[in-house]
């Protein structure tokens, strides 16, 4: 497990014995032996010169956790409504999908007044620019909890189509530790006419993906509201009960 745990904070996808052995403390010859036992199931992959990676079967634990967790559509639905109501807005809940890189899936939004279709995006720009975690305050809230390196990885995606005043890299990359702290993100006209509150929903110390509103900016004050930035944190903290498994109903109801 310190040899798995070890590639989710070495940079980069691939590492060689010596690497994993000083970021784990074991002996490299126990290291090479660990990963030796860790091919014929698939959870290390071999890749040429002497390096080594996670494989699909580390991805099925991975799948296996995830799917544990006791949050879906209908459970969220209710803490989205009550949020909506309360900042008359459209409510949203993305999840982190770690497939071809870290993205946005959507997962369940209550819209009241609004919709997707408000947005004045085309489909195709609806697809293109919702999973992307460099447009929106949700994608800041999700990416402030990554590794370093998947953020990099963000950064070097291609803006997508559809995107509105989307921070710089530098600007990126500089506001993901102050999310960290102070528990929500927000962004203005990154969606042209729209601004939005998030903050994430973790699940232990892993980020599950994040709650968000958006509301037209026009209206949104120019602080982004304090009410609506406490009721998005207060969604998403009861969200974050609801990953957990812990007073489910509570978490619901709230």
């Amino acid at each position: 497990m310190l040899v798995i745990q070890a590639f989710t904070h070495l940079p980069g996808a691939d590492h060689g014995p010596s690497e994993l052995a000083a970021a784990t403390g074991l002996n490299i010859t126990v290291v090479y032996r660990i990963l030796q036992s860790g091919i014929d199931t698939s959870i290390f992959l071999r890749v040429p010169p002497g390096r080594y990676r996670l494989g699909p079967g580390a991805a099925q634990i991975g799948t296996q956790a995830m799917a544990a967790t006791v949050l879906d559509a209908g459970a969220a639905s209710p803490v989205l409504d009550r949020l909506s109501r309360a900042v008359d807005g459209f409510a949203q809940l993305w999840v982190l999908s770690p497939y071809g890189g870290p993205r946005k899936a959507y997962a369940a939004s209550s819209p009241g007044r609004y919709g997707f279709e408000s947005l004045g995006l085309s489909a195709a720009d609806l697809i293109e620019v919702g999973p992307s975690l460099r447009v929106g305050a949700a994608g800041r809230a999700i990416a402030a909890h990554l590794p370093p390196f998947l953020v990099s990885g963000i950064l070097e995606q291609p803006l997508p189509a559809g995107a509105g005043q989307v921070q710089t890299a530098e600007q990126f990359t500089a506001s993901l530790p102050e999310i960290r702290t102070s528990g929500y993100a927000l962004s203005r006209e990154e969606i042209p006419g729209w601004s939005e509150v998030a903050a994430p929903v973790m699940w232990g110390d892993a980020v599950y993906g994040a709650v968000c509103v958006l509301k037209p900016t026009s209206l949104m004050s120019a602080d982004l509201a304090p009410s609506a930035i406490t009721a998005t944190i207060t969604a998403a903290e009861r969200l974050t009960l609801l990953v957990s498994g812990v007073n489910d109903r509570y978490a619901a109801a709230g």
